[in-house]
């Protein structure tokens, strides 16, 4: 790129190392290779400003995500992966995940119309796969709602000494999430909300690691002589392994929110800062406490991990983990929502006016996802098997498979952006994958650049294929046990979960 063309582009707003991906295989401004349909979310017209998120409030949104329901299952997978294999594990997929993240991030400097991971499969693919991948997608996301419900129904239940009935927590739960919520159309107020979040999950589990650090013999241990059993290597089998890394990917698998975060940005370049402080902060966190937890516990480690260190420190950290945990319910609940929102009146006037129809389409969509979090919650009665299977079948989908698929997409597009100077979005979505993906595996012809990219993008399409595999069969193998060995509890129990 010429000295002038760089100056035209800085004049026009754009930072030329502003960390899109196209900087990283085509050494090119995306501006300067696109012209782009209208932006999903305008700042200037209508009543409702959805681009009032700060880079740090990103950040927070970021970490939010990554850390809830995942971190508090994380020692465990020490255990049964043996603690340097568990480690060495979590940073790879810890990579994959921020791969995939950057790309899904500042995917929408090329596509503003961008709103969800379902507009990259039809960018792909596709509408048909737009349609496929969408719904999954807000399946996922409303489960992934309704365990943040079950898990702010373990929380009263800890603290009440279960003085009620589950169902009835989480019925409280949910409606707590639906008024929350629905009074906050934008992420910008929620990424106020994460702030508490984060800090009261971060200060409860970091609390129940020195509370642990403290005791004498883990509060979980039978009386008499104790064997921590802590394992340097695996002795684990296939099944217990691959359910240990779906649980691993579940903590780091919030990816495929990153498209709905970048959208509501004040300014999406930034994104990529966000993105390393945000995971930056919950790998460490993750690593550290974890660590800690299973080097003074060992095999005595309780799951969620916050009852480890005995009632009383289980009820404080419950306590001071609760806005967390509740947190965690709303900011799910108003993504998956917010899916349905967009894709109802995306193009319309209603889709950032006060209008009934505005109004309308928002309560309902967060009405029924609420609701359809209760009733899974309720019926399924191996919800954390339940989770497991839908870690494994369906997240992979969204933190390897579909942004290996975009590297290759960008790197097999290379050649018509060259001698095209101006490509259209429009006429992307047209373009098949017998036509871009064969031109992809050519990449490498064209430097080292675009050959690491390349060899990364392969390796998330394949390890994400080997989880789904490996991942479903074993989950599906636990839930079978758990029929067998008859601890599977009934439809809508009242017992203690805590």
């Amino acid at each position: 790129m010429n000295q002038s063309k760089k100056d035209q582009i800085r004049e026009s707003g754009d930072d030329v190392d502003n960390g899109g991906f196209h900087n990283l295989v085509l050494d090119e401004n995306p501006k300067a290779l696109f012209q782009t349909p209208q932006d999903l979310f305008n700042s200037e017209e209508g009543e409702v400003d959805f681009r009032g998120v700060s880079w740090q409030g990103a950040a927070i949104l970021i970490a939010k995500f990554q850390i809830g329901l995942g971190a508090l299952s994380l020692p465990s997978t020490f255990h049964v992966l043996g603690f340097f294999p568990g480690v060495l594990c979590f940073v790879i997929l810890a990579v994959i995940t921020t791969v995939a993240g950057y790309v899904s991030g500042n995917a929408r400097q090329y596509c503003p119309h961008m709103h969800s991971i379902g507009d990259a499969a039809e960018l792909l693919l596709g509408k048909a796969a737009r349609e496929f991948i969408g719904v999954i997608y807000y399946i996922y996301l409303a489960l992934v709602a309704g365990a943040g419900m079950l898990t702010t129904s373990v929380a009263l239940n800890a603290l009440s000494d279960h003085g009620a009935c589950t169902m009835a927590f989480v019925a409280v739960a949910c409606a707590s999430a639906f008024i929350f919520r629905t009074g906050f159309r934008s992420l910008e107020k929620v990424a106020w909300l994460s702030w508490i979040g984060v800090a009261g999950i971060v200060f409860a589990i970091w609390i129940t690691a020195i509370a642990c650090l403290t005791r004498d013999r883990p509060a979980g241990a039978p009386p008499g002589p104790i064997n921590l059993d802590i394992r340097v290597l695996p002795q684990a089998t296939f099944t217990e392994a691959m359910l240990a890394i779906s649980t691993q990917l579940f903590a780091l698998g919030a990816s495929g929110t990153f498209f709905s975060v970048a959208a509501e940005m004040k300014e999406p370049r930034k994104f990529t800062r966000s993105l390393v402080c945000g995971q930056t902060f919950i790998v460490i966190t993750n690593i550290a406490i974890s660590s800690i937890m299973y080097g003074k516990i060992g095999q005595y480690l309780t799951n969620p991990a916050l009852g480890s260190a005995g009632v009383l420190i289980k009820k404080i950290s419950y306590g001071i983990a609760f806005p967390g945990l509740l947190v965690t319910a709303v900011l799910w609940s108003h993504i998956a929502a917010k899916y349905w929102f967009v894709r109802i009146l995306r193009g319309t006037r209603h889709l950032q006016s006060s209008t009934v129809t505005h109004w309308s389409v928002w309560v309902g969509s967060m009405a029924v996802t609420v609701v359809f979090g209760f009733i899974v919650v309720g019926v399924v009665p191996f919800f954390d098997d339940f989770l497991s299977l839908v870690g494994a079948l369906i997240n992979p989908v969204f933190t390897n498979i579909l942004p290996g698929l975009m590297i290759l997409f960008y790197l097999g597009e290379k050649p018509s952006i060259a001698s095209d100077r101006v490509h259209r979005v429009e006429t992307a979505k047209t373009i098949s994958a017998m036509i871009w993906l064969p031109s992809a595996f050519k990449a490498y012809r064209n430097g080292w650049k675009q050959a690491l990219a390349l060899v990364g993008g392969v390796l998330m399409v394949v390890v994400g294929a080997f989880i789904i595999v490996g991942g479903t069969y074993s989950s599906v193998l636990s839930i079978q046990a758990s029929y067998n060995d008859v601890s599977v509890s009934g439809v809508f129990s009242c017992g203690d979960n805590s």
